[in-house]
């Protein structure tokens, strides 16, 4: 299903902080079949250390891992200067409105329950990347805005 991309970020690299060696190599087997590169790491505290190494142009990340939950590894991601705007993607099998709202409330750009289908997700990656290269450039930011607990959130794919 290759299509031919909007953004330029191409050459950028998608990081995974998957604790499920199955599900891990299954998403990455799925991300280079369309022409990504891919990075795998089994926790969100190598996922940090691995986005600091080398910033990706997107994380995806569980949210029930060891040493690092996805919501601390997102939120890390969003309060570090030099990451913040890596568009994160929570995948998981959590989807109550709290798990959603902390998703948010860390800072995730989209929140998607596994098992998930690889067409909406290969449109949401596309769709952020796209979004993301606008935003380098100040063109546009395109999204829905919400507000919940008090809080302004930026969703900019659904």
């Amino acid at each position: 299903m290759a299509s031919s991309r909007a953004f330029t970020g191409k050459a950028g690299e998608i990081l995974i902080a998957e604790d499920s060696a199955t599900q891990a190599e299954q998403l990455r087997h799925l991300l280079e079949q369309e022409g990504y590169r891919v990075n795998v790491a089994p926790n969100g505290r190598l996922a940090l250390e691995a986005a600091r190494q080398h910033k990706p142009m997107l994380l995806i990340s569980d949210i029930l891992m060891p040493e690092m939950d996805g919501y601390a590894l997102c939120k890390a991601i969003k309060s570090d200067p030099d990451l913040r705007d890596v568009p994160v993607i929570m995948l998981t099998t959590l989807s109550s409105i709290q798990d959603i709202a902390m998703g948010l409330e860390c800072g995730a750009d989209n929140f998607l329950r596994k098992p998930y289908d690889s067409r909406s997700l290969l449109s949401r990656i596309e769709n952020l990347l796209s979004n993301w290269e606008l935003r380098q450039t100040n063109e546009m930011r395109t999204g829905l805005e919400i507000y919940l607990g008090g809080k302004r959130h930026f969703i900019t794919s659904g």
